[in-house]
């Protein structure tokens, strides 16, 4: 339950700072990592970081930095997604 929390919060924090693209797609869902790195992947280095993201979103996915570095990669994202693949 923790990550579905995670994930439906990130969902509405995406929707809440105005990006289209970081959107769920039509009929619900939740938006995929590459919907997320087209949105707010400024240095286009693959991951999400701190200084990418507005705060909200931060708060959230900064969770899923399983490694602790400062950035999300796809794979520290899909952990926190299970149902995704």
């Amino acid at each position: 339950m923790k990550y579905g929390m995670w994930c439906i919060a990130l969902v509405a924090m995406a929707a809440l700072v105005g990006d289209v693209s970081a959107q769920p797609p039509r009929g619900g869902g939740r938006p995929s990592f590459d919907r997320l790195l087209n949105a707010f992947d400024a240095n286009d280095d693959g991951g999400l970081e701190k200084d990418e993201v507005p705060r909200p979103v931060w708060a959230r996915l900064s969770q899923a930095d399983a490694n602790a570095d400062g950035v999300v990669t796809e794979e520290e994202f899909d952990v926190c997604r299970p149902d995704s693949r």
